[in-house]
């Protein structure tokens, strides 16, 4: 007689089954979605700020908010077969699985009969390419600040599958005009995933930058360290280390493997950081991670610490004094966050959350909590710790991510506007009829997994103060009001 697996013990062990609102994942890609309105209506256009292969790029304004952003605007009659829209639609869903202080974070996305509208973070800096024609070389201290940022953001694609394929300054923008040097990784078009095969050569001008096997069909994450080998020589001297007359002379040179750091500024330049380049600008098998070059020695003697001991400690209680009393209120904090604070309001924070990311993976474990804790506020019961972890990881992913790092710092009081309620409702008020149902929280939560409907119905039962099944602006409101932190 042959045994069988109960339904009910089935669905428990399906990681993709869930069976209790504890098991509801929030995280800021949920909110990445496709707006069905019409660009026009929901943005006002700005100014140009540059083009690209298949439109361009222009700054745009919130109509309910103000709020400035960025717009890659893309033609379809510029893209060309299906297999090109099929690539943008999934640059989205790379843009969507990725939660970094140093990569740009996408809003959500547009479509009408002629164009496809890509919502972006709005940085005024420039990209880091006109900035350094204008300094024609960077301080080591300078460098450091920028490439660290840069290689915390690769380690943090590298540990989630994703490799880059076209690193290069024109692709990095800075934040403000200012020389704050806070980068953003922006063009993720030609990325691929690490199960996947390079399917074209995405060179267009960035010889400079392109590690010489993927001229053999070749891209992996060896690859984007050497585009960050170049990155690195070029921030210091003011220009590639391979240079000639088209792009065959470039491969050609840089296929020898010779990199030349002589000359009269190389002599003012540390061995540390000539060191780190030849571990970058290499063959794959010596190539090293990103992860690995996070620990070379040159960032300990070149980056400096510009975040006080007082802002960490503030940031640190902060996480301790988080509460998210259910899923439904930490999903609009969530939102609010993700899609509604600036970079004035996240710069100091994002320092403190890269300084707390010991391992420079873009997350912040236990361990490293753990040691933050202690190096900065005395002993810390291990307990605690994980208490806190409980309450900030929304995704339940065992560690704390950039956005849960910034719901837990954030001034709530004022993201949590009226304005801004309205439209964190109108994102689960799906069909515009005033009342969220418990199969619309599903749609926003569930994604690729599936569960029962009890587990919808928990949540609108805990927030329904009128019992009609159903939650109305006011319910949404009143759980907003309940305290989320205690300052």
């Amino acid at each position: 007689m042959g045994c069988t697996i109960s339904t009910k013990y089935r669905k428990k062990i399906d990681e993709n089954f869930i069976s209790n609102v504890d098991e509801i994942k929030v995280d800021p890609g949920i909110f990445i979605n496709e707006n069905k309105k019409k660009f026009q209506d929901v943005y006002r256009i700005g100014s140009y700020l540059g083009s690209e292969s298949r439109g361009e790029v222009k700054t745009c304004f919130h109509r309910e908010t103000g709020q400035k952003r960025a717009v890659k605007i893309l033609k379809k009659d510029l893209m060309g077969s299906e297999s090109e829209k099929t690539l943008l639609l999934r640059e989205i869903s790379i843009l969507k699985s990725l939660d970094h202080p140093s990569i740009i974070r996408t809003f959500e996305f547009f479509e009408d009969i002629k164009r496809f509208y890509l919502v972006m973070e709005y940085c005024s800096g420039g990209d880091l390419f006109t900035e350094i024609l204008k300094r024609q070389s960077f301080s080591e201290a300078d460098a450091a600040k920028i490439f660290y940022q840069i290689l915390s953001a690769v380690s943090y694609l590298h540990s989630n599958g994703v490799i880059h394929c076209l690193l290069s300054p024109e692709n990095i923008l800075l934040e403000e005009k200012r020389d704050s040097l806070h980068i953003k990784i922006i063009n993720f078009g030609s990325a691929i995933l690490n199960t996947e095969k390079l399917s074209y050569l995405p060179i267009n001008g960035k010889a400079y930058y392109m590690a010489p096997e993927m001229y053999d069909g070749i891209c992996t994450e060896k690859s984007d360290m050497w585009s960050c080998g170049i990155i690195l020589y070029i921030l210091l001297c003011g220009h590639p280390p391979f240079d000639g007359d088209n792009d065959e002379e470039i491969i050609s040179l840089a296929k020898r493997l010779r990199v030349s750091m002589e000359g009269r500024l190389w002599e003012k330049i540390s061995s540390a950081s000539k060191e780190l380049i030849e571990k970058l600008i290499c063959s794959p098998n010596s190539r090293i991670s990103a992860s690995a070059s996070l620990k070379n020695a040159w960032f300990d003697a070149k980056l400096q610490k510009t975040i006080g001991k007082c802002h960490i400690i503030e940031a640190m209680q902060n996480l301790k004094e988080f509460h998210a009393p259910n899923k439904l209120k930490d999903a609009i904090v969530m939102f609010v966050t993700s899609q509604y604070t600036s970079l004035k309001e996240t710069k100091e924070l994002s320092e403190i959350f890269l300084s707390l990311d010991k391992n420079g993976d873009g997350r912040i474990s236990k361990e490293e909590l753990l040691e933050a804790y202690k190096n900065n506020m005395g002993e810390c019961d291990e307990n605690e710790v994980i208490r806190i972890m409980k309450e900030v990881d929304s995704d339940n992913s065992g560690y704390i991510d950039y956005t849960e790092f910034l719901k837990a710092n954030i001034d709530t009081n004022k993201l949590l506007s009226d304005q801004n309620l309205k439209i964190a409702f109108s994102l689960f008020d799906s069909d515009c009829s005033g009342k969220i149902s418990a199969d619309e929280l599903k749609k926003v939560f569930q994604g690729e997994k599936t569960s029962d409907d009890s587990v919808w119905m928990e949540v609108v039962k805990s927030i329904d103060i009128n019992g009609d099944g159903e939650i109305d602006l006011e319910e949404f409101k009143a759980l907003v009001n309940l305290n989320l932190k205690c300052f």
